[in-house]
């Protein structure tokens, strides 16, 4: 019988540590992989999009330079050949002088120009600067013409400089893009020649370079007709047109989106390729980013790698002690029945031998059997408890001093001997209300503007008690009358007062009375200040430890019983949810203040 439960134990345990780990490792692994290819994704496009504005910003001020020259009204004036004398002999030595200096401003406007060749359509010459040397002649040759349409310009991708036909010893070894663009008039529409200009591909190479990771990712910048502009690892191609098996599929994408992405997949690459369109001179270039799978998901093999490699320890832990417990527990479950069996039946003496199919099953019922009967002891014991709370609590509502009534009646008789008038009837009513109101026992619970109508009429009462000895002031906020508390708290925190702290002999006695709600109307604060006698350090200092304990002990003359008594009261409802403050106040009387939460409102409770 053990063995067989011992062995569900193991089978159970095990299952429950394996089919979790295994699927968190697997969950993780696709989440991660999802997320990863994802985030690799929208960072690259954001990479990317920055390199393109910053190659489009490059080759434009490139272009600028180039426009330049057509704000040289002297160079036009050559360039349009309108004055034939400006390439006569006797002129010849200015003109080119001229043209020296046009051609330098482009040469010095960026680092990056190594020399620059000027076809002249008009009289069919062309000059090359390079090297700070300007070669004037073709030696017995026709000048060379670059083959442009009007108005189109080119960009050509690295290769070694050329001489443009002239012969002279070329020191530069370099490559060189070549910005060839056809000069026009643009009123007239006249073509005025050409002007091709070699610069280094360092800026572009410096640029692409923050755009990839060298080793792992490869970058190519593709030109309008297919050629390699610019690529990150060694290629075969070496500026021809690309042969990549992935460049039809580039095509297709940019064709439908000027950026974007695809996945690859040939014998030469398996991975991502991110894609920009750039506005470049004579045809957009796109700038292509290739990230392998071997780098895309790096990061996440690791991860499943440490996590399979954790999930297999704690596997294996889980097996040794699954092992070691299943042991442990199966020997002692009969000792345990019988335990709960002492327990259940109350005499620890007793050992009820019990048959059943297994000790989880005869531990099932036995369990089921002493909670049936624990909960019947809760129940009772919550009962009782909750009788004995009521009792409790009517025994201290009814612990209000009665004498109160009976001096209200001596001084509504005194009253009613001296003269007959209404002001008796509107006392005696008053006093009816409130005998009324304390009558109903078995309200234990009611709207604030009940109790409020309560202290009032207390109020009016000791008004011609005292006669015009003291003033009441009474604030109720508005939308407080509906709240529900406590029977008689208010009123008790009003005759303290009177009992304590009036002062017979002053006329300019003060009590004021407040109820206010916190600004989240969560709490109720109940307010009652006054100027009388006030209490001394020693007694308040007594008060506030037996308002702190909760304690009411009732048989002491003169000890503030009704205060204690409504804080009992309000600890039977609220439990610590509530509590009572005094000291004494700012013109040196009694201040007390009752808090309390807002459970619920007259309508709430109706429904």
């Amino acid at each position: 019988m053990r063995s067989r439960l011992r062995n569900k134990l193991i089978a159970f345990i095990l299952a429950a540590t394996i089919l979790p780990i295994a699927t968190s490792i697997l969950v993780s692994h696709l989440y991660t992989k999802t997320n990863l290819e994802e985030k690799a994704i929208r960072d690259n496009l954001n990479l990317i999009h920055q390199g393109k504005l910053n190659l489009e910003t490059y080759l434009k001020s490139m272009e600028q330079n180039l426009k330049l020259l057509y704000h040289n009204a002297k160079l036009m004036e050559i360039l349009e050949n309108r004055v034939e004398q400006n390439f006569s002999e006797p002129r010849l030595f200015l003109t080119e002088q001229e043209i020296l200096r046009s051609m330098q401003t482009i040469i010095y406007a960026s680092p990056d120009v190594r020399q620059v060749y000027l076809y002249v359509e008009q009289v069919q010459k062309s000059y090359l600067l390079s090297d700070n040397r300007l070669v004037r002649t073709d030696q017995g040759i026709g000048p060379f013409k670059p083959d442009l349409q009007q108005g189109e310009s080119k960009i050509f991708p690295p290769h070694i400089p050329s001489t443009y036909g002239k012969y002279f010893f070329n020191y530069a070894t370099a490559d060189v893009f070549t910005y060839q663009a056809a000069l026009y008039n643009v009123v007239d529409n006249i073509p005025l020649g050409s002007m091709s200009i070699d610069f280094s591909p360092d800026t572009i190479a410096n640029i692409s370079s923050e755009l990839y990771s060298q080793g792992s990712e490869e970058l190519f910048i593709v030109g309008t007709g297919g050629e390699i502009m610019f690529q990150a690892h060694p290629d075969p191609i070496d500026g021809q047109k690309a042969r990549a098996p992935w460049l039809s599929e580039l095509r297709t994408a940019a064709a439908d989106s000027q950026r974007g992405y695809f996945r690859s997949k040939d014998s030469t690459f398996n991975g991502i390729h991110i894609y920009e369109t750039i506005d470049a001179p004579g045809g957009p270039w796109l700038l292509v980013k290739g990230i392998p799978d071997s780098v895309l998901y790096e990061s996440q093999r690791e991860l499943t790698g440490i996590n399979t490699l954790v999930g297999i320890i704690f596997l294996g832990l889980a097996t040794l002690v699954t092992i070691f417990l299943s042991f442990r527990l199966t020997a002692p479950i009969s000792a345990l029945i019988g335990y709960m069996n002492k327990i259940e039946s109350g005499n620890m003496n007793v050992d009820i031998r019990v048959k059943a199919d297994d000790e989880l099953g005869i531990l099932a019922r036995r369990f089921r059997s002493m909670m049936h009967t624990i909960n019947e002891l809760i129940l009772r014991e919550y009962k009782l408890e909750v009788a004995n709370k009521t009792n409790e609590l009517k025994a201290l509502q009814a612990q209000i001093n009665p004498h109160f009534i009976n001096n209200a009646l001596q001084s509504i008789a005194a009253r009613s001997l001296q003269k007959g008038d209404r002001e008796v009837y509107s006392l005696i009513s008053s006093l009816g209300k409130m005998m009324r109101y304390s009558m109903k026992t078995e309200e234990t619970i009611v709207p604030l503007k009940s109790e409020w109508d309560y202290a009032r009429s207390y109020i009016k009462l000791q008004k011609q008690r005292f006669r015009d000895q003291f003033e009441c002031d009474m604030q109720l906020d508005p939308g407080l009358e509906g709240i529900l508390i406590p029977k008689m708290i208010i009123q008790p925190l009003v005759e303290n007062y009177f009992k304590h702290g009036f002062d017979g002999a002053r006329s300019d006695n003060e009590v004021l009375v407040r109820c206010f709600a916190s600004p989240g109307r969560d709490v109720l604060h109940i307010d009652v200040t006054d100027n009388g006698f006030g209490i001394g350090e020693t007694e308040l200092t007594e008060l506030q430890e037996s308002l702190v304990n909760s304690v009411a002990e009732m048989s002491t003359p003169g000890s503030h019983i009704g205060l204690v008594n409504v804080l009992s009261r309000l600890k039977l409802y609220y439990r610590e949810q509530s509590r009572m403050e005094v000291q004494r106040s700012d013109s040196g009387g009694f201040h007390v203040r009752i808090t309390i939460p807002i459970m619920q409102e007259e309508v709430e409770a109706k429904l």
